[in-house]
C-alpha cells in the first residue's frame, strides 16, 4: 500500500493512529527493546520522549526516531539512487 505523506510527523502520526495504541504502550515497547538481561527500563521515563518524538520528529535524534519506528513494527530502508556497479574477479 502506498501512503501519501508530506513529512515525517504525518507519517509517524498516521501509523500511530492506525495501530490504535497509546503513547504509554509505545513507551513500553521501546523500554522492552532497550532492556538488557538483569536490567529494568522504566517506560514511565520514556513517555515524554515518545510524546516529543511524535510531535516534532525532525528535531529528535535519528536513533530515537528509529526506535519509535521499530516499536510501531516498522523499519527504515535506505536506497541509494546513484551507484556504480563494480565487478569482482
Amino acid at each position: 500500500m502506498m501512503v501519501d505523506f508530506t513529512n515525517m510527523k504525518d507519517l509517524l502520526q498516521q501509523r500511530f493512529e492506525e495501530l490504535g495504541i497509546s503513547q504509554a504502550e509505545l513507551a513500553r515497547r521501546i523500554a522492552k527493546k532497550r532492556q538488557k538481561p538483569g536490567e529494568n527500563v522504566d517506560p514511565n521515563n520514556l513517555q515524554s520522549a515518545v510524546s516529543n518524538a511524535l510531535k516534532d520528529p525532525d528535531s529528535r535524534r535519528y536513533s530515537s526516531i528509529l526506535e519509535l519506528i521499530e516499536a510501531m513494527d516498522g523499519e527504515v530502508v535506505i536506497r541509494w539512487k546513484n551507484y556504480e556497479e563494480v565487478k569482482v574477479l
